[in-house]
């Protein structure tokens, strides 16, 4: 159990007005912003994004805090759920106590709270300041309320799917790549200066070879010529379909995608990394497009997974269609459901790579974007993989 005191004033109750049996009471009162210890940082858990304090909202929470006598009416203040609230009016002390961070914690103000701690260390927090402070008793779950305050910076949906809990599973089956400890799952989240790879794009890969979002066949055993093209236009919308499968169907989904995932990430960092050697021996110089960023050699960039060195930038726009061909060898146990390979994919990104990306290069557009977006690219790479997979030609 975690206890705060803080110097109050103005300190007031307000219980529910429609259920007083709900244990849900809200107290407001304004906290002198230098008695805010710097241990009150460890409770962020509950707030839906990092904050990132080179934004022009943090600037500006910070500039107010400088200048302006006012900031406790100025600012919106700072929102924590907590476990207990009791109040000395004597002394003008607000004790808090919080239990469990996954309920308990900053929910609201997460910027302002900062803000302040940063000016308390460096010395340049004016002595007379307050902030307006609000706290709850009695939230079992945070999320519908940091959903609904966090609306000064509109908050992306992966940031309230995390408070959810909904990518436990992508955690729990990614958690041995060496890029697991990348992951952003929250908005705004850094790594030591380490690239991000937003959860979405993640979830847009898997997705392709999700056979509940983009089956290959029908039914009746038909094929589909249907393209999962979105997983590249729509990072968004790759993560709704995700949610949207619901909270049991989607995670044994991915328990049963879990024998191929891994996979996936390899053969997206095989084509990422030996793209411009293979375009080179295949005849066509991928150097000589600007968007390759080639420079003599020179390494221009790191792969997105493994994080080595690139003589070669290749835009995703051409790695989505590629790798996404090779849902083609993918097949599914029908007494386990657990996915496998009808042939394994590296040994046939070997085989097929150089023709796969002459398809890609021959294109007369060379603008990636419109590349990534061109559903007759998808479906002639496709076929390549299916006609590979089943020993034809």
């Amino acid at each position: 159990m975690a206890k705060f005191q803080l110097k109050a004033k103005s300190f007031k109750k307000m219980e529910d007005p429609i259920n007083r049996e709900s244990g849900r009471v809200k107290y407001v009162c304004y906290i002198k912003a230098n008695s805010i210890p710097d241990s009150m940082e460890d409770w962020m858990s509950t707030n839906p994004r990092e904050q990132k304090m080179t934004t022009n909202v943090a600037k500006n929470i910070q500039d107010s805090l400088d200048r302006n006598q006012d900031f406790h009416e100025l600012n919106r203040g700072i929102l924590m759920s907590v476990e207990e609230v009791t109040y000395d009016n004597k002394e003008g002390i607000v004790t808090i106590e919080m239990d469990n961070p996954d309920s308990h914690g900053n929910i609201d103000g997460g910027h302002t709270l900062r803000a302040i701690l940063e000016a308390k260390n460096s010395g340049t927090l004016n002595d007379n300041r307050y902030v307006f402070f609000e706290f709850l008793t009695g939230i079992d779950s945070p999320v519908e309320l940091a959903a609904a305050r966090n609306t000064s910076v509109q908050v992306d949906l992966n940031s309230i799917e995390e408070l959810s809990n909904s990518f436990e599973v992508i955690k729990k089956v990614l958690e041995d790549q060496p890029f697991a400890n990348r992951i952003g799952y929250k908005m705004n989240q850094q790594f030591n200066g380490k690239t991000v790879i937003d959860v979405r794009e993640i979830l847009a890969i898997i997705n392709m070879f999700n056979q509940a979002l983009y089956p290959i066949k029908t039914k009746e055993g038909g094929l589909l010529e249907s393209q999962p093209i979105q997983s590249y236009t729509g990072k968004e919308a790759s993560l709704k379909k995700f949610i949207n499968l619901g909270e049991g169907k989607r995670e044994q989904i991915i328990l049963d995608m879990q024998p191929v995932i891994g996979d996936i990430f390899e053969l997206w960092d095989n084509v990422e990394r030996n793209f411009g050697a293979e375009a080179n021996r295949s005849g066509r110089r991928y150097g000589s497009r600007k968007y390759s960023k080639f420079d003599n050699n020179k390494v221009v960039g790191k792969a997105l997974f493994s994080e080595e060195e690139l003589k070669y930038i290749v835009p995703k726009g051409l790695i989505y269609p590629i790798v996404a061909a090779f849902r083609a060898l993918i097949n599914i146990n029908p007494e386990t459901n657990k996915y496998c390979w009808k042939k394994d994919p590296l040994e046939a990104w070997d085989v097929l790579g150089q023709k796969l990306i002459a398809i890609v290069l021959d294109e007369k557009a060379d603008n990636p974007e419109v590349l990534g977006k061109n559903n007759n690219l998808w479906s002639n790479l496709f076929k390549e993989v299916l006609i590979y997979g089943y020993g034809i030609g």
